[in-house]
């Protein structure tokens, strides 16, 4: 479910790019960001995103995980870690610049999330641990704080809401933001 929603979101950006009339102007409205801080999870959060800012708005596909145990899934015959849990989120905001280095956004948009848990309650006889994987859909919102201070690097502060039928949560961050230009 994840790969697909990143992969529409990828051609999504992809035609975006092709309707801009030259493809320089276009990544000059990008930036990228990686922030950490605290759940009300009781778990520490990682997250990074990609945003396409037009003046006075952006559009922002944003991907987090809580920090917290994982779990080696057999799929196909290989073993990968994966995360307890985590968070895929499309969001359209509003952005508003009090000076040259200082800007202020808020946003909301939908997320799909993923939680991965251990089941202890089997009866079976084998050795083996039953790992279940909820997924759920949800709405997410967001207000950051960024102040630039050198040209294309700024940092951020930010704080998250997600409400979905599986675990409603929020969260707040410090992070890094890279960008194109001047935000």
């Amino acid at each position: 479910m994840k790969k697909l929603f990143l992969f529409f979101v990828l051609a999504l950006l992809v035609d975006v790019a092709k309707s801009q009339e030259g493809n320089d102007n276009f990544f000059r409205h990008l930036s990228g960001g990686l922030e950490f801080g605290a759940a009300t999870l009781e778990k520490p959060l990682l997250s990074g995103c990609i945003a396409y800012h037009k003046p006075g708005s952006y559009l922002k596909f944003k991907i987090s995980s809580i920090m917290q145990e994982t779990y080696e899934v057999n799929v196909d015959g290989q073993k990968t870690t994966v995360p307890g849990f985590s968070e895929a989120a499309l969001i359209l905001g509003k952005g508003l610049k009090s000076n040259s280095n200082h800007r202020f956004e808020f946003g909301g948009g939908v997320a799909v999330i993923a939680d991965l848990k251990k089941y202890d309650q089997s009866n079976s006889d084998t050795m083996r641990d039953k790992i279940i994987q909820k997924n759920s859909a949800g709405i997410v919102a967001e207000a950051r704080y960024i102040y630039r201070f050198v040209d294309g690097i700024g940092v951020s502060l930010s704080v998250n809401g997600n409400a979905n039928r599986q675990k409603t949560f929020a969260s707040m961050g410090l992070g890094v933001v890279f960008s194109g230009k001047m935000l």
